[in-house]
C-alpha cells in the first residue's frame, strides 16, 4: 500500500512515479525493488547524464533503450551513449535503438515482451561457457596476455565482455564477470579474493569443490570453488613455476611459496584421495613485533623482555609448539632482535622469514627433480652455513637428521642460534630432538646425544593454539644441566588458569635482564 503514494494512474493501465526522479528512485534500492515485483515492465525515463545516480538505475536494467530527437539520424545519435555505456562496464547487446516514443514504446513491450531480449537471469553454466568464450577470445587478441600491463589487460577484457550477448545482465554481475576472469589470467583464480581478505590467515582447498579459510584461529568454508580438477591443477602450476619447483603424478608432494612469502602445501592424486590438495600458510602483510604479541595476549611484557634479553645474550632458543601455534611468527620476531651488524644465514625449506637486517643470507633447501637428481636437504645446507662465517644461524624448523647438524653449530662457536620444531611441551620437546638427531644415522649413545643438548639448547619456548583460536607462550624453560642420564629443566614463566604467572625460579644463564 506504501508504493500506491508514489504513483499516479493513467486510463490506459499505464502508471507513473509521482515526481519523477525527485521521488528518490535513484537513491532508495527499497522502492526500486517494490515497483519490480509489482509490474511486469518498469520504464524509467532519464536524459543520460552518467552520475553515479544515473548509473544506479542503469544498474539493475535488464534492457537499455535509447530514443533519438524526433528528425535526427537514430543510429548517429546513439553512437556515443553507447560508447559511454560500454566505458562504463554496459555490454553493448544490453543497448537498442528505440524510434517510438516512450507511451508507444510502454504499449509495444506490453504485446511484444521479447521484441528485444529474452530477460532470462545468467545461469552458472551460462556463466562459464561466457567467460570460456571471452577467454579464448582474449588469447586470440593478446596470446601473452603475461607480457601486458595489467591495466591493459583490464581494458581489453573489459571491451570483450561489453561484446558478450550472454552478458546482458546487471553491471554487479558482469563486475563479477570481469574479477574472475583477471584473476584467473594474472592471478590464482578463485584464491585471490581470499588472498587478499585480511582476516583470513590460511586457505585450505580439499578438492576443487571445497575451500576452508582460517578466520581468527577458526574454520569457516569458504563461498569459491574451481570449475574442475583442471582448474585447480592450473592454479598449483602457476605457483610452483616461479620458484623452480614441479608436482606431478610422479612427485605428487610439494613444499612451496607465494611471491609475498606465504607458505604452501600441495598433495595431488593418487595421494589425496578427493583430488588436489592445496593449504596456503599467509604471509602477514604488516609485520608484527613482540609489543603487537603483547597486545594480542600471547605474552606478558615481562617474557618479552627476557625473551628479547636471550637473544641479545645469544643464547641459543629452541621454539617449540604444534601446527599453526605460531612458532614461525615467534622465529621471525626473536630474529628481528639480532644485532643489525651481525651475519645472519637463515636456512628454510621454504623460505618464510623476512628480517630487517643489512647482513642476512636466505638459503633455501631444493626437492629432487624429475630423475630423482640434485636435492638439496636443510642437513646439506647447515653443514655448508659452518662454511659461510655466520654470527648466527637460524633454522626455520628441524624435522630430520639436520637436528645433529644444528646442535654441532650451536656447540662449535655459533651462539645465538635459532630454531623451531614440533612438539606438546618442553619436555616432549627434549625426547623429540633426541630422536631426530638419532635419525641422523650416526649410531650415537644416548647420554652422548644429551650431553651435545645440554650444552647446545639454553632456552625452550612452547607455543600452543588455544580452543577460541588464539596463539599463547605457554611456557618459557630453561635447560640448566643433567642428573644422571637426565636432562634436568626449570619453568622460568607459564601460562595456566588463562593467565601468565612467574614460578619465581631465577634464570641461570641469563643473569642481567
Amino acid at each position: 500500500m506504501l508504493l500506491q503514494n508514489y504513483l499516479r494512474h493513467g486510463e490506459d493501465r499505464l502508471c507513473a512515479l509521482r515526481g519523477g526522479l525527485d521521488a528518490g528512485l535513484s537513491q532508495s534500492g527499497d522502492l526500486l525493488s517494490w515497483i519490480k515485483r509489482s509490474f511486469d515492465f518498469v520504464l524509467v525515463l532519464a536524459t543520460p547524464a552518467w552520475t553515479d545516480e544515473y548509473l544506479a538505475l542503469l544498474d539493475p536494467a535488464d534492457l537499455l533503450l535509447l530514443i533519438p530527437p524526433t528528425g535526427r539520424d537514430a543510429a548517429l545519435e546513439a553512437a556515443p551513449h553507447i560508447d559511454e555505456l560500454a566505458r562504463h562496464a554496459f555490454p553493448k547487446a544490453l543497448a537498442h535503438v528505440a524510434a517510438e516514443d516512450a507511451r508507444t514504446l510502454a504499449h509495444r513491450l506490453e504485446r511484444e515482451p521479447e521484441m528485444y531480449c529474452d530477460n532470462r537471469p545468467l545461469t552458472a553454466r551460462a556463466a562459464r561457457e561466457a567467460k570460456g568464450r571471452i577467454h579464448e577470445r582474449l588469447l586470440k587478441a593478446s596470446p601473452s596476455t603475461n607480457a601486458l600491463p595489467p591495466e591493459k589487460t583490464q581494458v581489453l577484457l573489459e571491451n570483450l565482455i561489453a561484446e558478450e550477448p550472454a552478458l546482458s545482465v546487471s553491471r554487479e554481475i558482469r563486475g563479477r564477470v570481469l574479477t574472475d576472469i583477471l584473476h584467473d589470467v594474472l592471478g590464482l583464480g578463485p584464491l585471490e579474493t581470499l588472498l587478499k581478505d585480511p582476516e583470513v590467515s590460511e586457505v585450505m582447498v580439499n578438492g576443487a569443490q571445497t575451500v576452508f579459510v582460517e578466520k581468527k584461529g577458526r574454520l569457516y568454508p569458504a563461498d569459491v570453488t574451481f570449475e574442475s580438477d583442471a582448474h585447480l591443477r592450473t592454479v598449483i602450476d602457476r605457483i610452483v613455476a616461479p620458484i623452480g619447483r614441479r608436482v606431478d603424478e610422479s612427485t605428487p608432494l610439494c613444499d612451496a611459496r607465494l611471491a609475498d612469502g606465504s607458505r604452501v602445501n600441495i598433495v595431488l592424486p593418487p595421494l589425496a584421495l578427493e583430488g588436489p590438495t592445496l593449504t596456503i600458510r599467509k604471509f602477514m602483510d604488516q609485520r608484527l613485533g613482540l609489543e603487537d604479541l603483547i597486545r594480542f595476549g600471547a605474552l606478558i611484557p615481562e617474557m618479552g623482555r627476557f625473551l628479547v634479553c636471550c637473544v641479545q645474550a645469544r643464547k641459543n632458543i629452541l621454539i617449540s609448539g604444534g601446527t599453526g601455534s605460531g612458532k614461525t611468527t615467534l622465529l621471525n620476531i626473536l630474529s628481528g632482535c639480532i644485532a643489525p651488524d651481525e651475519r645472519i644465514v637463515t636456512i628454510e625449506d621454504a623460505a618464510e622469514l623476512k628480517l630487517r637486517q643489512p647482513h642476512v643470507v636466505r638459503l633455501e633447501s631444493r626437492p629432487p627433480n624429475a630423475e630423482g637428481q640434485g636435492a638439496i636437504p636443510i642437513r646439506r645446507l647447515v653443514i655448508n652455513a659452518l662454511r659461510m662465517r655466520p654470527d648466527r644461524i637460524v633454522v626455520g624448523e628441524c624435522r630430520g637428521g639436520e637436528a645433529l647438524d644444528m646442535l654441532q653449530a650451536m656447540n662449535t662457536g655459533h651462539d645465538g642460534s635459532l630454531t623451531t620444531l614440533h612438539a606438546n611441551t618442553p619436555r616432549d620437546a627434549l625426547g623429540r630432538l633426541e630422536a631426530l638427531v638419532l635419525m641422523a644415522g650416526i649410531n650415537l649413545p644416548v647420554r652422548v646425544v644429551r650431553e651435545q643438548i645440554k650444552s647446545a639448547v639454553h632456552v625452550i619456548v612452547q607455543m600452543a593454539r588455544c580452543s577460541d583460536g588464539t596463539r599463547k607462550v605457554t611456557s618459557i624453560t630453561e635447560l640448566t644441566g643433567m642428573e644422571g642420564d637426565v636432562l634436568t629443566t626449570a619453568e622460568l614463566y607459564r601460562y595456566r588458569s588463562e593467565r601468565f604467572e612467574a614460578t619465581g625460579l631465577v634464570s641461570q644463564t641469563v643473569t642481567s635482564c
